[in-house]
C-alpha cells in the first residue's frame, strides 16, 4: 500500500534510527469531579494503564517507523462506585500526519472525532490489561474497538479502501458485545450515535464514496498541497464531490458524514483558495450539506 511505500523511503533515509513497531500514540485525560476521592484513586491508576496498553501494543503488521497515529481520548466520568463500576462519556479524536515531498511534516490534520455518550465498565485496582481478540471485556474491548476504527480510517486516507481489515476487527468486537450485559450501549437507537451504528455506516456500501473521499482529500490532496498545489486542489475538489454524492444518496443525519463535516468544513474555503472551480464546489456543498450552509456562505467567491 502507498503508506508502506512512504515508510520504506523513510526507513532508507533514517536507517540509523531504531524502529518502533507500535502505531498509536494515545493521550488520555479524565474529568472525575462527580466521583468520590476513593473512586478517583481507581481512575488515577486506570488512565496510565490504558495508555501503556495502547501505546506498547502492535496493532498491525505495518512498520510505521515511529510515525504514530496521534489519538486523544477525553473521559468525563458520570458515575462511579467503590466496587469499581463506572460510567463515562468519551470523546475520541485522531489526527493524521500531513506529508511534504515524501517526508512527514510537523502538521497534523484531524481525521476522526466521535462523542460516545455512555461507556459502562468495571475496573478493579491492580487489574491487568491483556489483549484477547476472542474474549469480550467491557473495558479493554471498548479501547480495542476505537483503536481499530482509528487505524481503519487512517489507512483509508493512504490507499483506497485499505481500512477494511481493521473495520472487520472492530466489527468482531461489536458482535461479541451482544452476548454481554453491555449490548444495549453498543447497539444504541436508530439515527443516534452508537459504536455499532457508526461502524455499520462505514462498512455500508452506500458510504463507500466517503471512504474514497478520505484518500483523495488526504493522500492526493493535503500531502501534495505544498509541492503540487494545482493537482492537490483538484483532488480535494474530487473528495468534496464524493462527500456531496454520499450526502445526496444517504441519510442526511449520517453519523460518519456529520462527524467529518463538523471537523473539516471550516477548512474547505482556505484549501481551495485560488482554485478555478472553487465557487462551483462550494455551491455543491451548500446544496448537499445545508446544515453548514452558513460556513460555506462565508467563503468569499
Amino acid at each position: 500500500m502507498k503508506k508502506t511505500h512512504i515508510l520504506v523511503l523513510l526507513t532508507l533515509a533514517f536507517c540509523s534510527q531504531p524502529a518502533r513497531a507500535q502505531e498509536i500514540e494515545l493521550m488520555m485525560d479524565a474529568r472525575s469531579e462527580r466521583l468520590t476521592q476513593s473512586q478517583r484513586e481507581y481512575i488515577s491508576e486506570l488512565v496510565p494503564k490504558v495508555m501503556t496498553y495502547v501505546n506498547e501494543r502492535r496493532w498491525t503488521d505495518v512498520d510505521f517507523r515511529g510515525d504514530k497515529i496521534q489519538v486523544n481520548m477525553q473521559l468525563d466520568f458520570l458515575t462511579g462506585s467503590d466496587g469499581g463500576e463506572f460510567t463515562a462519556q468519551a470523546v475520541v479524536l485522531s489526527s493524521r500526519r500531513i506529508w511534504e515531498d515524501g517526508r512527514p511534516s510537523q502538521t497534523n490534520s484531524v481525521i476522526f472525532r466521535a462523542l460516545d455518550p455512555k461507556w459502562s465498565f468495571t475496573y478493579f485496582k491492580g487489574q491487568p490489561m491483556f489483549y484477547d481478540e476472542y474474549q469480550f471485556e467491557d473495558l479493554r474491548s471498548f479501547i480495542d474497538f476505537y483503536m481499530y476504527l482509528v487505524i481503519g480510517i487512517d489507512f483509508d486516507s493512504y490507499e483506497l479502501m485499505a481500512g477494511t481489515p481493521y473495520y472487520q476487527k472492530a466489527a468482531m468486537i461489536g458482535q461479541r458485545s451482544q452476548s454481554s450485559n453491555r449490548s444495549s450501549e453498543w447497539l444504541g437507537n436508530t439515527n443516534q450515535y452508537s459504536r455499532m451504528n457508526f461502524l455499520g455506516e462505514i462498512q455500508n456500501a452506500q458510504y463507500e464514496s466517503f471512504r474514497t473521499a478520505l484518500y483523495w482529500y488526504f493522500y492526493e490532496g493535503l500531502d501534495f498541497m505544498a509541492t503540487e498545489k494545482d493537482e492537490a486542489q483538484k483532488s480535494i475538489a474530487k473528495a468534496l464531490e464524493d462527500i456531496a454524492d454520499a450526502l445526496t444518496r444517504t441519510n442526511a443525519r449520517s453519523l460518519i458524514l456529520t462527524m467529518w463535516l463538523e471537523s473539516k468544513s471550516n477548512d474547505f474555503c482556505t484549501l481551495l483558495d485560488g482554485y478555478a472551480n472553487r465557487k462551483q464546489i462550494i455551491s455543491l456543498m451548500m446544496q448537499a450539506d445545508p446544515a453548514r450552509s452558513e460556513t460555506y456562505r462565508r467563503c468569499a467567491f
